[in-house]
């Protein structure tokens, strides 16, 4: 009897070990016709009627999870680590995909994420969504832009601090100087107009200009794509970029929700009292105090356990639609943070399909 009871037990976790590691995929239909209602009210027939030849056919393919998506690395070229600034203290450098052909093709910028203390471009930077895109012609720039000395915000991270040190020492330049997100920003809009400058060596059409980030590279990505012509970072970005859209995975979009805590509140040291740079810092913030507000797409795991779905992603999408602009919210059913690291997961592909489809449609179709 003891013997069955035990195997009983056995049973039942199998069972729910099964059930739990189906459930994402059983939510997947659910998350996707949201996605696509979402598309359907804001652009209309446009997006019933695009053409979707060469895009991904279908939001998630099991073939595509188990043998990974397929990319043809003849159709773009890889130049790695060019220097676009060098401040005295510190070099930063950005990575080329190139489509073939002589362009000019639309531009995304793509921004690493890494709690603003970790990370790099290439590597750190999911290199098959940069490939896959510039494959698709779409001439990507991936750079680095500084990082806040994770030795000063160790302490302040808690339980994460030491893990983010280890992880530092294999991933992150050796940066000689600590980076505020004032400064990193700053490095980033410099990029800007180093490309103003270079467009017709890059091929890159600055007309149509996207901007991606992940996490902390969300953050950054949400600050460009709102601030660029804001008048409270006038004299930092290109002054011919036009940006299409911005496309944020799991981003924090209210640092606001933060104030007080030692970490946020040394990161957010800059020109403007505290208060008013977590205000200048978060997109909650800017996208009802700029003029200029591109479409916004948010891809954004629904069990987030670092920047969370509710009050990062959903409030915001809330508040921005309330405002009456163009944002999409695409969730990933039963995702966590950095979900499309592993660019082939349900993830990654339902993110790909809904991203190419927002790109084709700001440029046109």
């Amino acid at each position: 009897m003891k013997h069955r009871k035990y195997a009983l037990v056995v049973v039942a976790l199998c069972v729910f070990m099964v059930i739990a590691a189906f459930l994402p995929y059983i939510s997947i239909p659910y998350r996707v016709a949201d996605a696509e209602t979402q598309f359907k009210q804001v652009y209309g027939t446009d997006y019933t009627n695009l053409d979707t030849a060469g895009m991904r056919p279908v939001p998630f393919s099991i073939y595509d999870s188990i043998f990974g998506i397929q990319i043809d690395e003849s159709k773009f070229s890889v130049e790695t680590n060019i220097l676009y600034l060098n401040n005295g203290n510190d070099s930063f450098f950005f990575d080329w995909y190139k489509p073939a052909g002589e362009g000019p093709f639309p531009v995304i910028i793509a921004i690493h994420g890494g709690g603003w203390v970790i990370g790099n471009k290439g590597t750190g930077n999911v290199m098959p969504f940069n490939k896959y895109f510039a494959s698709k012609g779409y001439v990507v720039f991936d750079l680095n832009y500084g990082l806040y000395d994770i030795d000063e915000a160790a302490e302040d991270m808690g339980a994460f601090g030491d893990a983010f040190k280890m992880i530092a020492s294999l991933i992150s330049p050796a940066y000689n100087q600590s980076y505020t997100i004032q400064q990193q920003l700053e490095n980033i809009a410099y990029f800007t107009q180093v490309l103003e400058q270079n467009s017709t060596k890059y091929h890159a059409d600055l007309n149509n200009v996207f901007i991606v980030g992940r996490s902390a590279g969300g953050h950054m990505a949400s600050i460009v794509t709102l601030g660029y012509k804001n008048p409270l970072f006038a004299g930092n970005f290109s002054a011919t970029m036009t940006i299409k859209g911005g496309i944020w995975f799991y981003p924090p979009t209210n640092l606001s929700k933060f104030a007080g805590a030692a970490f946020t509140d040394s990161l957010l040291t800059g020109t403007l009292p505290l208060a008013e740079q977590y205000k200048k810092f978060s997109a909650s913030f800017l996208v009802g105090n700029s003029t200029v507000v591109p479409p916004i797409i948010i891809i954004h795991g629904k069990i987030d356990g670092l920047v969370n779905y509710e009050s990062q992603a959903l409030e915001f999408y809330n508040y921005a639609t309330g405002l009456g602009k163009t944002c999409l919210l695409v969730t990933i059913p039963w995702g966590g943070h950095a979900f499309d690291i592993n660019f082939q997961t349900y993830g990654g592909q339902m993110s790909t399909y809904f991203i190419e489809r927002f790109m084709a449609l700001e440029l046109g179709g």
